[in-house]
């Protein structure tokens, strides 16, 4: 499909054959290992099978991955807890991003509800893409002294703290976008595609994109789900490298890729 390319298979056989050092980003939500229905990919093994399975495919990732590249990792925060020791062997840890969303759903009787997903943020060099410019907010306390002259100066604003959250997302988009974008509510976002049970939305995705690549640079998700990923990378004029190993979710992408 021209420059988005979609591959049915399991990630770490597609990434094997893929030329080292050949894309400047990679954003991905690898499966959770709670039982989600996936399809083909069985969502349910041991604790060291699963970690196992996923450093193997991270590995050929960061090979792939050209040296002024990025990573964001997205999952729970205890699987990246327990994958961050084992990245900082290969890549530059920069920040642990929390990306907090409201949700009516996943309440448990005992025990609190989840409401964020930690998003790793990792590079290969020093000299990584990074577009501050596109995670400008306005500043808390503007009436501060140093803050006066920095806005006397022309200072638009601060960058982005840590924590993502739902009006976070939308301040950086300017207020232009659809609420819902930003949901992680999987009944509701309008970007969901049916039969897919984890999917990340399109306005989180496409922030990420803009920092840590330019216009022309190829983008990687090993676990493209619907494709969102590829999607986003089409949106925002990037290239893409979408890899998913259940044939119906391939189909779904390149149904979402040719609108």
């Amino acid at each position: 499909m021209g420059n988005h390319i979609l591959y049915t298979g399991d990630c770490l056989y597609v990434l094997k054959k893929m030329r080292k050092e050949s894309v400047h980003l990679i954003i991905t939500d690898p499966p959770y290992n709670i039982g989600l229905k996936y399809g083909v990919y069985k969502d349910r093994k041991p604790k060291d099978k699963f970690f196992e399975y996923l450093k193997v495919r991270l590995e050929e990732c960061v090979r792939v991955l050209k040296p002024n590249g990025t990573l964001y990792l997205i999952s729970y925060p205890e699987i990246n807890a327990y994958l961050l020791p084992f990245l900082e062997q290969y890549l530059i840890f920069k920040r642990w991003l929390t990306w907090h969303y409201p949700s009516n759903i996943g309440h448990w009787k005992d025990n609190y509800t989840r409401s964020q997903r930690s998003i790793l943020f990792l590079v290969k060099g020093k000299k990584h893409i990074f577009n501050k410019q596109e995670i400008i907010q306005h500043y808390k306390n503007p009436k501060v002294k140093k803050i006066k002259e920095r806005i006397k100066k022309g200072s638009q604003g601060r960058g982005s703290y840590d924590l993502l959250r739902f009006l976070d997302l939308i301040e950086i988009q300017k207020g232009i976008i659809d609420v819902y974008d930003f949901n992680l509510l999987k009944n509701v976002c309008k970007d969901r595609q049916k039969g897919h049970p984890c999917q990340l939305p399109l306005g989180l995705v496409k922030l990420l994109i803009k920092v840590s690549s330019n216009p022309g640079d190829k983008v990687l998700d090993p676990f493209a789900g619907t494709f969102m990923v590829p999607l986003a990378a089409k949106q925002l004029k990037r290239k893409s490298i979408g890899i998913e190993i259940n044939p119906d979710f391939v189909k779904m992408g390149i149904k979402r890729l040719k609108t």
